[in-house]
């Protein structure tokens, strides 16, 4: 998610998450897909030639942006405010081989297609694999080795029960997971919180901190995000963890020492503030309760996650260096 536009990119993925088909393609299948600064891209070929960069993101929407669609030759209108409304909709595109991608779920209306967006500024790449696209499968985030695969159902790693962890879906009458986004645990400074499963939470970096972040230095970068009273308390009582009061996007950002989730030790791992109200009301109604933040792929640096979207739960298995 991008940091200014957290709630605007979630809110405009709510959807239907009924199952869907994972085509003709033999799984265990590993996708064409980079890790960029902890957050993964996959690059499918265009027919006729181009690549197509496709964020993912497993709590954004699933579209194209007006630049995939170019590619894609697929038509579109700007309409007045194109920020509020899509310019167009597609069938799901039939890739090259070699970069194949199942299609998403259908939306809430029944339909497969997707929207063709004028992405807010900043947002990168020709589109997003997002709630749709992850809907009732089993996907493996390979931090680590920076390799993503679709994986068959219920095909969870054999690990202890304590690396098995839950995620807590908004139900509404017969469906499990409403809205398709998730919430974990993870414990922070002795106290469990809650946060949003968010693989592409990214930081906008001003350009005096972004150098901390690593190389190549750029101002997006892969981050996780707390509620802004939970940062002040910790800022209160550990003065010496590393403390930047104007950093992404202006807003302040703590690193954390150490964070244990699903039986794990990790860390340290920065977080950017943002307002109390944006996670305990209004994200929270995405989930099943409350929500204290959201964990990007900073805090899943060390680890290899599968996510079972049909038994709604993660495993966690830690192969490398810790967050960041």
């Amino acid at each position: 998610m991008q940091a200014n536009r957290f709630l605007p990119l979630v809110l405009a993925a709510l959807v239907s998450t009924g199952a869907a088909a994972a085509g003709q393609h033999a799984l265990p299948y590993t996708l064409p897909a980079k890790l960029e600064q902890l957050r993964f891209v996959v690059q499918a070929k265009a027919p006729g030639g181009g690549t197509l960069d496709l964020y993912t993101d497993t709590s954004g929407g699933t579209f194209l942006t007006v630049a995939g669609a170019t590619k894609l030759k697929l038509p579109y209108k700007i309409p007045e405010k194109p920020q509020r409304e899509a310019v167009g909709k597609a069938a799901w595109p039939s890739f090259d081989a070699g970069s194949w991608l199942p299609p998403p779920a259908a939306d809430a209306d029944g339909s497969l297609e997707v929207p063709i967006l004028v992405p807010p500024r900043g947002v990168p790449g020709d589109g997003m694999l997002g709630l749709r696209w992850f809907a009732g499968r089993t996907v493996e985030w390979n931090y680590p080795e920076g390799t993503m695969r679709l994986l068959p159902r219920g095909a969870l790693p054999k690990v202890a029960a304590a690396h098995v962890i839950p995620m807590g879906f908004r139900k509404d009458g017969r469906n499990p997971q409403a809205t398709g986004f998730a919430r974990i645990t993870a414990r922070v400074d002795g106290a469990d919180l809650q946060f949003m499963f968010a693989t592409g939470a990214t930081f906008r970096l001003l350009k005096d901190v972004a150098p901390r972040f690593g190389e190549p230095v750029t101002s997006q970068h892969a981050g996780s995000f707390i509620a802004v009273s939970h940062l002040e308390d910790w800022h209160a009582r550990h003065p010496d963890w590393p403390y930047i009061a104007y950093g992404d996007a202006g807003a302040s950002m703590i690193q954390v020492p150490d964070m244990e989730i699903a039986g794990w030790h990790t860390g340290p791992v920065w977080f950017a503030s943002r307002k109390d109200r944006m996670f305990h009301e209004a994200i929270a109604t995405l989930v099943d309760q409350p929500l204290d933040g959201a964990l990007g792929g900073n805090a899943f640096a060390s680890f290899r996650i599968t996510a079972d979207y049909p038994s709604a739960k993660l495993a966690f298995e830690q192969l490398g260096k810790s967050g960041g």
